[in-house]
This record gives structure tokens, C-alpha cells and sequence, in this order.
């Protein structure tokens, strides 16, 4: 959505990915929130973790995210004549972050302060009550916001053989014979950096994203200024995410 405003005294754009922590992996509660923290800190084109902050910051602009149960959205606003400037980096975010290790370990900390400063509010504490009362199988029930514990490198898992009944079994009980199968399982390690690169090439693609940008330029302008900016983000054309069944049971719905 392009918005054309002569008289606006702040250009801004605003990015939705439908994508929250609703998809987070099992086994890293938060990535999805630790993500959307560390597109602010740096790019390949703009490899300066305090690019993006500071060119706001210098032009009359400001900047902010959150993520959600399904989406996650980036915002800022700047003075107009530095639109374009503002865009550039914005749009690299979507194409070819870092995610350094030295500012992923940084960023660890802050999402750990955040996580604190939640635990002391009434209102975050119950929403957190309701989600964990929710089915462990349905994604209401995972934990958002990550802190250093849920948020840490992966140790490989040891092989485990589970024994599991072969198709055209028959019931030892009925006196034939009994068909079983090993199947083995394992996980190798995974640095949360690897983990977000990953989460990254699976989830932000272009057609989960919508974009709308406000400016003082014509419309024709703003196009001009958009498309070569965003049309190299990836698109792997990613199917919405389905959430089976129900969250609660039908007990705690009346």
C-alpha cells in the first residue's frame, strides 16, 4: 500500500510478516521475538549494528517492532526528504541480515531484561497463566517472549530406537506373529545463531509479508521507490501456517 500525503510532516513505513510465536520451534521458545530484536543489528549492505537506529535518530525519525501470536511488524517514521535513505535500510532486513555472534550474545540480555520486567506485571503474568492452561499440542500454550533459558545453543540429541508396531502386524494375543520396527532418531547441534538464519529463510518470504509506505512523493514516485528496494527479498512462496483443534478444552470455553 502506497500512500501519497504533500502536506505529512513524517514519511513512514510500516512491515507485517505473518509469522509469530505461534511457529517458534518446540525446542526454542522466543526465537521468532529474538528475531524480530536482532534485524535491527546490522545488514550486509549496512554491516553497522547502530545504522539503521542512528539514521533515524539523525533525521527526525524513530523506530519500533513487536511480535505476535501470528504476525510480526517493524515500523518507523523519519522527515520526508530522508524517506529514501530510511527505506534502504529498512528493506535490508528482510533480505540480508547478520545476525553476528557477538550481537546475537548481546541481544541475549536484553531479551532476558525484557523478560524480567514482564514478570513484574499483573497483566503479562495472567496472559501467561492462559496460555499455559492451554493444550500443550496447540501453539497457545508456547512461552513468546524466550529469556536466556529457552534461548541457547542446542546440544546434539543422542540416537534413541523407539519399537513401533509394522504395518501387516498381527496381535501376538491371536497367536500369529509379531511385525515390529526400529526407528532411529537423533539431532545434531545447533548454534541459535544457525537457528536464526533459518528461521529467517523459512518464515520471511514475500508473499507472508505486506508493506505500506506513507510520503510526500507522488504515488508514481513512491513506487519508483519501493519496488527496486523490496523486489529482492525471497519469495518461497510460503503457505500460511494451520493451527489444528482447539486451544482449550471445551470446559474451560463456557
Amino acid at each position: 500500500v502506497l500512500v501519497s500525503d504533500g502536506e505529512a510532516d513524517k514519511a513512514a513505513a510500516s512491515l507485517d510478516v505473518a509469522v509469530g510465536h505461534a511457529c517458534d520451534p518446540p525446542e526454542l521458545p522466543g526465537l521468532a521475538h529474538f528475531l524480530e530484536h536482532m534485524l535491527f543489528l546490522g545488514t550486509a549492505k549496512y554491516p553497522d549494528e547502530d545504522d539503521y537506529t542512528t539514521f533515524l535518530a539523525q533525521n527526525g525519525g524513530a523506530s519500533n517492532a513487536y511480535t505476535a501470536f501470528e504476525n510480526t511488524n517493524y515500523h518507523f517514521e523519519v522527515l520526508p526528504a530522508h524517506l529514501p535513505g530510511a527505506l534502504d535500510r529498512f528493506a535490508q532486513f528482510f533480505i540480508a541480515p547478520l545476525f553476528t555472534e557477538g550481537a546475537t550474545g548481546r541481544e541475549l540480555k536484553a531479551i532476558e531484561s525484557e523478560n524480567a520486567k514482564n514478570l513484574q506485571s499483573d497483566t503479562w503474568r495472567l496472559a501467561q497463566l492462559t496460555r499455559w492452561a492451554a493444550s500443550p499440542e496447540h501453539p497457545q500454550h508456547k512461552f513468546g517472549t524466550g529469556n536466556t533459558e529457552t534461548l541457547r545453543d542446542l546440544a546434539a540429541r543422542p540416537v534413541t530406537l523407539d519399537l513401533r508396531p509394522a504395518p501387516g502386524g498381527s496381535s501376538a494375543a491371536g497367536g500369529g506373529a509379531v511385525r515390529a520396527r526400529l526407528v532411529a532418531s537423533c539431532r545434531p547441534p545447533l548454534a541459535i545463531r544457525d537457528a536464526l538464519f533459518a528461521f529467517h529463510q523459512r518464515h520471511y518470504s514475500a508473499n507472508a509479508m505486506r508493506l505500506c509506505v506513507v510520503g510526500k512523493q507522488s504515488l508514481a514516485e513512491l513506487e519508483q521507490l519501493v519496488l527496486p528496494l523490496f523486489y529482492p527479498i525471497p519469495n518461497i512462496n510460503r503457505p500460511p501456517p494451520a493451527w489444528p483443534g482447539e486451544p482449550y478444552a471445551s470446559t474451560m470455553r463456557r
